[in-house]
């Protein structure tokens, strides 16, 4: 008995809960409206309602199956483009990391090479004692020499003539 009652309850909650569903898609007023007007369709053309009813009944299994069948299709479909997808992403990337790690690599080498041979510039620069403002002559050691002029007030406003030893 105990089992009997709990069923009971158990598909009144359901009842009430599909009931409620039910309200939030279609109003119970509009529900109620289509009732009265499938009655009365019923009760003035009863051999077209029967009709349309037979039809409906024997027609919703293939359409539910057709619908099913091209949902299922649909998604299947979907989930093969999905792993065919991720399939090519994943050769890709098998190609993509070295040719990372290659790029990479020049690129700290290309770095380390600019960096060092601004540090070695800026060293030998700073052995050479010159500083120029305005006009200048630098003679180097082997007689060869070189004239600055500044022609401006700006940066890159500036001349230089190479002498070159006789």
């Amino acid at each position: 008995m105990a089992v009997m009652e709990d069923s009971r309850q158990r598909a009144s909650g359901l009842f009430i809960r599909a009931q409620n569903i039910m309200d939030r898609v279609v109003s119970p007023e509009a529900r109620q409206k289509f009732s009265g007007n499938v009655k009365t369709f019923a009760t003035e053309q009863p051999i077209l309602a029967s009709f349309i009813l037979v039809q409906l009944l024997l027609s919703i299994t293939p359409l539910l199956l057709f619908v099913s069948f091209v949902t299922s299709t649909f998604l299947f479909a979907t989930f093969c483009a999905v792993i065919f997808s991720l399939f090519w992403a994943g050769i890709a990337l098998l190609v993509l990391t070295p040719t990372l790690f290659i790029t990479v690599g020049f690129g700290v080498l290309l770095w380390t090479w600019a960096l060092s041979s601004y540090l070695v510039a800026k060293w030998v620069y700073s052995l050479i004692p010159v500083n120029v403002s305005g006009n200048a002559k630098v003679k180097m050691p082997n007689g060869n020499g070189m004239v600055v002029k500044k022609t401006g007030d700006g940066y890159g406003d500036i001349t230089a003539e190479f002498e070159h030893a006789e």
